[in-house]
């Protein structure tokens, strides 16, 4: 599957960070990681600092599927707000869930000192903002819910959202535990501290076949060649949805922007990242380099190409609609991109096995916090692959 258009900017500022060989020879490993994009990497990372011996394959280039064009908003809100999440799953579960979301956030910071990698890791003040009277009773039933569970979250008026955010809304919602990064050099970073603890990783190797039970996998390669494992751990993201019958994710076509770099992006504040209640909505952060990213305007995936058809006009929409949020601030964009990603029916990953491949655990990290859903699913994998069932794995499961 084509997840992303030809441009996205992350691969555009780094390049090839990292080569890796193709498969060409029969292998023996403890753990086989299908998929080498940031969820897969850093599952990879895990479970060899566990002393587990891993094998890490790709059908692609590494990191050059969905982790390429991710934008990397890092935010312990779900697609789905924790009071709606509440009516869908229970408020027990669904504040559990937000609460592994909201620790999250944390684990990923702690796991980027521990390796070293540099990605540009940096905290962010949050904002979600509203425009009508209705969203923003939401926000407000929303922002109770949170603080009853000790959820870092504060409510914003029209009157402090202009004095503080100098932002029209009719009420916003802030926390601090949120971030961004450098998804695709992350993903890097990851697979090279996997390497050094022992794993190898292949890219350009397509698995054909799998021939899954109780007590191991095989998997068979476009090359013929055999990985034999005791678990595989399937971190394959949206191209899963080809491979389950179990409809578990909905497709659908995002787009992005980066300006230029910029020599100051007020009256904005680098510190801060913005997303909308609307539909569709509209969200923006900065980078390291000082550039506006932006992004939204979703719509249904039909096919690689009529998205990328698209990008142009989606463009042209997301900058004309920063400009009325921002207008004193002077930006062109440079660059310009489209990708896919996935939404499930209560905006929780899916972690953990699948009757349809027995010896199998999969990590899909769905939705538009992806990055923290790993941090999760890497947290889950570690425990399943040791043979034991965690306690918070009933969240994520197949057929929910």
């Amino acid at each position: 599957m084509n997840l992303t258009s030809d441009h996205p900017y992350w691969f555009m500022k780094n390049g090839l960070l990292n080569t890796y060989p193709f498969l060409d020879h029969d292998v023996v490993c403890d753990v086989a990681v299908v998929g080498a994009g940031i969820t897969g990497a850093m599952v990879a990372q895990r479970l060899s600092s566990d002393g587990h011996s891993v094998i890490v394959i790709d059908g692609r280039d590494v990191c050059r599927g969905s982790t390429s064009a991710s934008t990397a908003l890092l935010q312990y809100e779900v697609d789905v707000s924790l009071t709606d999440l509440a009516k869908l799953i229970g408020e027990k579960d669904a504040g559990r869930a937000y609460r592994l979301s909201h620790q999250a956030i944390n684990d990923l910071e702690q796991l980027i000192d521990r390796t070293g990698a540099e990605c540009g890791f940096q905290r962010k003040k949050s904002l979600q903002i509203s425009y009508t009277r209705k969203a923003a009773k939401g926000l407000a039933d929303e922002y109770r819910a949170r603080r009853s569970l000790g959820l870092d979250c504060n409510y914003h008026d029209s009157g402090e959202l202009l004095s503080l955010f100098g932002l029209n809304g009719v009420a916003a919602l802030s926390n601090n535990q949120s971030a961004s990064c450098d998804g695709y050099r992350l993903a890097h970073e990851l697979l090279s501290a996997a390497v050094r603890s022992g794993a190898q990783v292949f890219d350009r190797t397509q698995v054909m076949d799998f021939d899954c039970s109780a007590n191991g996998v095989t998997l068979t390669t476009s090359r013929d060649v055999k990985v034999i494992a005791k678990h595989v751990v399937l971190a394959t993201g949206y191209e899963a949805h080809s491979m389950l019958k179990e409809r578990v994710v909905e497709l659908h076509n995002t787009y992005a922007v980066v300006s230029q770099p910029l020599k100051s992006v007020s009256p904005w504040d680098p510190s801060w990242m913005l997303w909308e209640v609307e539909t569709p909505y509209l969200y923006l952060r900065c980078t390291e380099d000082n550039r506006i990213l932006v992004g939204g305007e979703d719509d249904r995936y039909h096919n690689p190409d009529r998205r990328d058809r698209s990008i142009l006009e989606k463009a042209q929409v997301i900058h004309d609609k920063t400009r009325k949020l921002i207008p004193d601030l002077d930006w062109e964009i440079e660059f310009a991109w489209g990708g896919t990603f996935g939404s499930t029916k209560d905006g929780l990953a899916y972690v953990g096995n699948s009757p349809e491949y027995p010896g199998c655990y999969f990590t899909l990290g769905f939705g538009g916090n992806g990055i923290t859903f790993s941090v999760i699913a890497t947290n889950l994998i570690s425990e399943m692959v040791r043979g034991h069932t965690p306690d918070d794995a009933h969240l994520f499961r197949f057929g929910r």
